[in-house]
């Protein structure tokens, strides 16, 4: 695979905010606990919490924020 299209195929894999936002409401509103949550996020690939430079933060705060 050319640098183009690994460039392409990883702008494609990116969700934009509003996406990854329901994202984690529905996976919170599914989990049983915060433990839970965290693991259902991290099985599917949806970034815990982001901050305001679009970065992934992990933990059990980020838990509470959803």
């Amino acid at each position: 695979m050319s640098d183009r299209d690994a460039s392409i195929f990883e702008s494609e894999r990116e969700l934009d905010e509003e996406s990854v936002r329901k994202a984690q409401r529905t996976v919170a509103h599914h989990s049983i606990d915060a433990e839970d949550c965290r693991m259902l996020l991290a099985a599917l690939g949806i970034p815990l919490v982001r901050d305001l430079d679009n970065e992934s933060v992990s933990g059990a705060a980020g838990a509470e924020s959803l």
